[in-house]
């Protein structure tokens, strides 16, 4: 058992630093702010509340959409919100607002007959941030601080010396790829417990790939080469075989580095070919796999490997000098 909590707590609390947490809130919420920009979601204030059929989440708590103004100035707020977040300007309470209002706005669509998928890892990641020390580095709040702190005595900054590392800083990464990773997993087993093998074994993705060009998704395809893999079966087995082996192994991913290798770049994959030839927007959820890239490594290794391949070249000059010198010298010139 002490082995058992030692493992689960070096998951979840293994020290790390706030680097890699930071660069993650600013490309989450500033790729989410990009991406829900030009979004407007006042319109679901004014349908008939006969087609108000609640989830799980609006139902419990009596939550009713507000009218179409006030969903206005609400997802103006959000928007801010989003973008003080990535900024790191009062970090803390603007995740926490850009969580709050993010669930309500994002959801509202899901209580109209039709829930979806795309965005609620999402509303997970955005939570985990919101009670996370996610402001602690990359951002304006943790810069105002350090030229407050500049002149003071060394001693009287404990709290900044302990941020440097600490298991903080690991959790909601963790927290991300867990979700992630559930609900992959989930699609895959919901496929396998429905269809079994003749999920890969007939023509069901032929067919879905046939149907998804009659405009019937949110989205439609990037591309027809959906067409071209419906009509070879071969391919469009290969690919629901691929499909449920990323989406059935990807928890794998929480445990071994090698299958996040191989299968975090396999998951993207998936999604992109989705959008490409299925048409359901799933750039929402890819905007998490900002969570997977350990940026304290890339960040801090990319000035060094400039360096090594700048000076690569300089070596690979001088020997090009000095065996022109040589030659000029063998041949008396």
């Amino acid at each position: 058992m002490n082995a058992i909590a030692a493992r689960w707590n070096a998951f979840w609390f293994a020290p790390a630093p706030p680097l890699t947490l930071g660069v993650c809130r600013v490309l989450f919420f500033g790729s989410l702010l990009l991406w829900q920009l030009p979004h407007d979601f006042s319109p679901w204030g004014a349908y008939s509340r006969v087609f108000w059929m609640p989830i799980w989440l609006f139902e419990t708590t009596g939550i009713q959409p507000l009218p179409p103004t006030a969903i206005a100035w609400l997802q103006t707020i959000w928007k801010a919100a989003l973008l003080l977040s990535a900024v790191g300007l009062f970090t803390r309470p603007a995740m926490i607002a850009a969580f709050g209002i993010g669930t309500y706005l994002m959801g509202l669509p899901h209580n109209f007959g039709q829930t979806q998928h795309f965005d609620t890892l999402v509303v997970f990641a955005s939570g985990a941030l919101a009670l996370s020390h996610a402001g602690d580095a990359w951002s304006i709040d943790e810069w105002i601080a350090a030229r407050r702190e500049r002149g003071t005595q060394t001693e009287q900054r404990p709290r900044r010396a302990q941020r440097v590392i600490a298991g903080e800083y690991t959790w909601p990464i963790k927290f991300v790829w867990v979700m992630m990773a559930l609900i992959f997993c989930a699609a895959g087993i919901s496929k396998l417990r429905r269809s079994g093998f003749d999920w890969i074994a007939s023509d069901n993705l032929a067919l879905l790939l046939l149907r998804q060009q009659y405009h019937l998704s949110d989205g439609e395809p990037l591309t027809t080469w959906g067409i071209w893999v419906a009509n070879h079966p071969l391919a469009a087995r290969a690919m629901a075989a691929m499909s449920i082996s990323v989406e059935a192994l990807f928890p794998l991913t929480l445990f071994s580095r090698h299958a996040r290798m191989l299968l975090v770049p396999a998951g993207l994959g998936f999604l992109v070919g989705i959008r490409l030839l299925m048409g359901p927007t799933f750039e929402q959820f890819m905007l998490c796999y900002v969570f997977w890239v350990p940026w304290d490594r890339v960040l801090y290794n990319a000035p060094l490997y400039a360096a090594h391949a700048a000076r690569g070249v300089g070596d690979r000059r001088r020997e090009l000098s000095a065996a022109g010198t040589g030659a000029g010298a063998a041949t008396g010139h």
